[in-house]
């Protein structure tokens, strides 16, 4: 007889399964003028899914699916997600309320400041993926990797001396586009940046945030994540040195 955990999970595998259907099949629909076919998960994380698409002409792509927000694991959602920059009393009301129509419209401004955060920073030059396409509730982007295999997260890699530094210096090139666009991105590691061919590329901005007062805290966090990481590849970084140096010219 199966214990409560191994019926836990059979549960959990069921429901995801039942939910990748839907989300299969709403990108079918949204997106039927770019794909083809929905060919498999590429990755599950904290607040969306990443799904592998077949589009015209052979080429793949990858759609970002935002979870609903009861079920996503976002933490301190409230430091990136103002009620007030909505414009309309009411549903910044809503959204502090967190009733059915606040949620809705919080999950709609997560995926519209990824949208418009991709473009910004695409069309500025930075090593982000091509956004394509947008819903309410899924983004279409360029696919960072080869056919249907995406690219290793940064993160999962031992880069060599010249290898770490080329990536390093790519990465600061990138950081600098972010706050000449008076962004910050907000969540940035080792694991919101893909290694494709050698090169960065950064992905996850539904966290962007202009670059104000509010916002030098996390920018020294994400500045103080990415230099352990490359300490680990061996470079020399002072990580507060170049924080303050980057927001002193920029912001």
């Amino acid at each position: 007889m199966a214990d409560e955990g191994s019926i836990d999970l059979l549960n959990s595998n069921y429901r995801r399964g039942q939910l990748a259907e839907l989300e299969t099949e709403m990108l079918l629909q949204v997106f039927s003028g770019s794909i083809t076919a929905v060919t498999g998960r590429i990755n599950d994380g904290k607040e969306a899914t990443v799904y592998c698409c077949l589009g015209h002409q052979d080429r793949y792509y990858a759609a970002k699916v935002y979870r609903d927000r009861r079920f996503r694991a976002f933490a301190n959602e409230s430091t990136y997600q103002d009620p007030n920059s909505v414009g309309d009393r009411r549903l910044a009301k809503a959204i502090r309320k967190r009733s059915k129509i606040g949620r809705r419209t919080s999950q709609r401004l997560w995926i519209e400041r990824e949208w418009q955060a991709l473009n910004r920073l695409y069309d500025a030059g930075a090593s982000v993926p091509e956004p394509l396409d947008h819903a309410p509730d899924a983004i279409l982007m360029e696919l960072i990797g080869s056919d249907i295999e995406a690219a290793p997260m940064l993160a999962q890699l031992q880069l060599n001396p010249t290898d770490a530094q080329r990536a390093w210096r790519d990465i600061l090139e990138d950081i600098e586009i972010l706050l000449r666009c008076e962004l910050i991105h907000g969540d940035l590691s080792a694991y919101n940046i893909l290694y494709h061919q050698g090169r960065p590329r950064l992905i996850d901005l539904p966290q962007a945030l202009d670059t104000d007062g509010q916002s030098w805290a996390l920018f020294h966090r994400d500045i103080t994540n990415i230099v352990g990481y490359f300490t680990q590849q061996g470079l020399e970084i002072d990580a507060l040195d170049l924080a303050i140096r980057l927001w002193q010219k920029y912001a």
